[in-house]
């Protein structure tokens, strides 16, 4: 009896190592984990594999409080709607394209602009190669940013421009064309391979999803939280309390020890590099097809709601005063706002600052595309 439970729990040791390995199983992971907060009406087609795997408080209400554990900020997410082309919509000829961060990652935007047969978005989180203008058609080209990522943006370490200047180097410049999805992976060799898999760097945080983040834990991770919350008045360094205490920020736009805070000064010559590296990335764009392109920037939470706690340094809208790129600005409209547009428990907006954001984009389009 005494062995038999022993071989199980060696058993389930190992099935649990292999798991962590697989980087490819972990992504999956992240991915049901994410989705399955934000869209209630997935089917639940693996309810065993969900309920020992997938439920997780960390994705469901909000990245702060994830890092936070805030019982007083566990607000549900809510799930953001799709923008889908209306059916019998006639042809422009357009098309948009957007090279952005997590404020549009996984959103459906297909549909949500009326002068463009279709929206085609890049992560630039990751590698997503060369971007490869449609010949066939007229191409813009939207740079979207959080406010926070537009301080360190440098158009020449972009994985686009970086792939790009690869293929030159190695005499395969095809007129950009974007690398075959496990093109890297097939030149690896497989004892490479099978020691990224053994020796992964990033078990020890694979092993934390698997294992700790999930609803039972969660309930511990509170307590501790808030016991250093209210007795020492401490929380997540990754976290910051607004002063009406009535929701969370990303430390980074707090601390004015960071370079991405709202607070920390911003001389002239830093604004010009900023807007020289976007002149930068609007010459290469258009070098390579693009007939116009945009800028828009997404205020950091605590510039809208919590800018008088320090002196607000204004980057965003010296930025778009002084660049040469055509501007759609959203600061004014949701600084006048008076609904909530941002989630209270997470770093990005909520459904209706993202809709705020279309309707201002189409507004723009229809003055610009005449």
């Amino acid at each position: 009896m005494r062995k038999g439970f022993g071989l199980l729990i060696l058993l389930l040791t190992v099935v649990l190592l292999l798991s962590a390995m697989n980087q490819s199983f972990i992504n999956k992971l992240k991915f049901e984990k994410y989705f399955d907060a934000l869209d209630p009406q997935v089917i639940h087609e693996n309810a065993l594999f969900k309920a020992v795997f997938v439920h997780s408080d960390k994705w469901r209400y909000g990245d702060l409080y994830g890092l936070s554990y805030l019982h007083q900020y566990k607000f549900k997410l809510e799930p953001f709607k799709s923008y889908l082309r209306k059916p019998g919509s006639r042809k422009t000829g357009k098309i948009l394209y957007i090279v952005g961060d997590s404020f549009l990652a996984d959103k459906t935007l297909s549909g949500a602009f009326d002068q463009f047969d279709n929206v085609i978005f890049f992560d630039r989180r990751f590698d997503f190669g060369p971007v490869k203008p449609d010949p066939a058609k007229q191409n813009y080209l939207v740079m979207e940013f959080a406010e926070r990522n537009l301080v360190d943006y440098d158009i020449d370490s972009t994985f686009e421009v970086l792939a790009t200047n690869h293929q030159v180097k190695n005499g395969r410049n095809s007129g950009n064309t974007p690398k075959k999805a496990g093109t890297e992976l097939l030149q690896q060799s497989v004892w490479k391979r099978l020691n990224n898999i053994i020796f992964n760097p990033e078990l020890s945080r694979n092993l934390e999803l698997m294992l700790f983040d999930n609803t039972f834990v969660s309930r511990f991770k509170e307590f501790k939280a808030s016991i250093n919350y209210h007795l020492f008045d401490r929380v997540a360094n990754e976290v910051s309390v607004s002063t009406d205490k009535k929701r969370l920020f990303f430390n980074i736009t707090v601390d004015t020890a960071r370079r991405q805070s709202s607070f920390k000064p911003q001389s002239e010559q830093a604004i010009d590099s900023i807007c020289h590296n976007l002149q930068t990335a609007k010459l290469y764009y258009q070098s390579i097809g693009f007939k116009k392109v945009f800028l828009s920037v997404i205020p950091n939470p605590v510039s809208i709601y919590d800018a008088e706690q320090m002196p607000y340094n204004h980057l965003l809208e010296r930025v778009e005063k002084k660049t040469d790129l055509s501007v759609i600005s959203i600061y004014h409209n949701f600084k006048t706002e008076k609904r909530n547009l941002f989630y209270r428990s997470d770093s990005h907006w909520n459904p209706l600052g993202l809709d705020i954001w279309v309707h201002e984009m189409n507004r723009m389009f229809t003055e610009k595309l005449k």
